[in-house]
């Protein structure tokens, strides 16, 4: 499955990516916003690989720009169903290119799931983990319309389909502007 649009192409992982992931995923700038920052090895990423390629409750992209990989994004089933039929998924992103990060292209890969996620699949809801310290992706998250749902070390946050479709019209037309459209 390739979703396109808001100017980024999302590609399902390939054999051939997983070089340039790992690199991606070990560097500091990524890792340190993991709930796991620990050293990824090329066995522990090939047998991730193996476990995730033909699991129909999960799908991994590369995120594209202009052609170009500049990060990583993926979407899983809450509650470990084929994605398809998940009522709850918990999405996950990172930009690894430092100049597209607080752009707002950033927005881009995450608007695309959100929208097959709500619109495609049909969930209720959006769910996702976040470090207390990770401010930045706290509020990239709110912008979208994720409200926060438990707190500690560990931020728990939500994001229904009104809630999102209400904070994502202006960033869409941002974005709509600067492409010429979807």
């Amino acid at each position: 499955m390739v979703l396109e649009g808001y100017q980024v192409r999302l590609e399902p992982v390939k054999a051939s990516d997983l070089p340039m992931l790992r690199q991606w995923r070990n560097d500091p700038k990524i890792s340190q916003h993991m709930l796991s920052n620990a050293l990824i090895t090329e066995e522990q990423q090939l047998r991730w690989f193996e476990s995730i390629v033909n699991d129909n409750s999960q799908q991994h992209f590369v995120i594209y720009y202009k052609g170009a990989p500049i990060g990583s994004a993926n979407i899983k089933s809450a509650d470990g169903v084929c994605l398809r039929d998940s009522n709850c998924i918990e999405p996950g992103l990172y930009i690894y290119e430092d100049k597209y990060r607080a752009n707002l292209l950033a927005f881009a890969p995450t608007l695309l799931l959100n929208d097959f996620s709500f619109y495609d699949i049909g969930v209720e809801k959006l769910k996702a983990v976040v470090l207390a310290e990770n401010l930045a992706a706290l509020n990239y998250n709110k912008k979208l319309g994720y409200e926060v749902v438990s707190e500690g070390p560990l931020i728990e946050i939500e994001l229904e389909p009104l809630r999102y479709e209400v904070a994502s019209k202006p960033l869409k037309r941002l974005l709509s502007r600067v492409s010429g459209g979807k």
